[in-house]
């Protein structure tokens, strides 16, 4: 007979496998089972499609625009078989469709849509600024009263919430386009590539579609460059890159958390 941790053990490895046949965890539950007229592959497999069922739930609740792009039907199909290699590995969903990014990189069915990885990516994103720590943003009036002189040697901690996805397809475009319930337009993918820049100012993400300049300024400032060095490379990249423009976006957007300044000053 089972201990109850055995009995545990060996029923969630069966239901997690692709099928009865497959899983040896299910052959010390037969002797469990009692005799009767519907076989045990088929009452195990009850438990396994529901399992599976509310996994592709859940990938469908935090892939809505990758479901809209491909179809419901589809999705769920597809569903089953990002599952046969990406079963949750914790006690938790947290974390869980990690992988689907690039598992629709490499999925057949899916080459006439090159950038659904990316989008699959962008949303990721979004539920890891929607779901980041709530610590509070500094606002300008904390930035009013450094002196001029002390801006250059400046560095900025980012607020948890930022989070940026640059793909050579029009993410962006595509995934504003796929968001409502109302017919997408037409989308160009010979436009050229996106970054996409997830600000949570007031609880609520935004996404906004940012310049090389602003990206590379991101970059750096995450990187833990001085303002001044984050400037320079800004506009290395973009000459049409604007700091205030940049700023604006990033202090309205809750984007800084903290303001360093160089211990040589002040």
């Amino acid at each position: 007979m089972l201990s109850l941790l055995e009995f545990q053990t060996s029923f969630g490895t069966a239901v997690r496998s692709r099928s009865s046949a497959d899983s040896i965890a299910a052959d010390p539950l037969r002797e469990m089972v009692c005799d009767v007229d519907i076989p045990f592959e088929r009452r195990l497999d009850v438990y396994r499609n529901n399992i599976h069922a509310s996994l592709i739930d859940a990938l469908a609740s935090a892939f809505p625009v990758v479901v809209r792009l491909v179809g419901v039907e589809f999705f769920r199909a597809m569903g089953r078989e990002f599952l046969r290699e990406h079963m949750p590995k914790l006690g938790t969903l947290i974390g869980f469709g990690g992988a689907m990014p690039d598992f629709l990189d490499e999925f057949g069915p899916v080459s006439g849509l090159p950038y659904l990885g990316d989008v699959a990516r962008l949303e990721l994103a979004w539920l890891a600024s929607y779901h980041a720590a709530d610590d509070a943003p500094i606002g300008t009036d904390e930035l009013s009263v450094i002196p001029p002189e002390e801006m250059p040697d400046l560095r900025f901690d980012l607020h948890a919430a930022v989070q940026t996805v640059s793909s050579s397809f029009p993410i962006w475009s595509i995934w504003q386009a796929n968001r409502g319930e109302e017919k997408p337009g037409a989308i160009d993918l010979s436009a050229g590539g996106e970054t996409v820049l997830l600000l949570r100012a007031e609880l609520v993400v935004e996404a906004h579609n940012i310049t090389q300049g602003i990206a590379v300024f991101v970059g750096e400032i995450d990187q833990g460059m001085p303002l001044g060095v984050a400037v320079e490379r800004a506009q290395q990249a973009s000459s049409a890159f604007d700091l205030t423009q940049a700023l604006h976006l990033l202090l309205t957007g809750g984007a800084f958390s903290r303001v360093l300044r160089s211990p040589n000053v002040g």
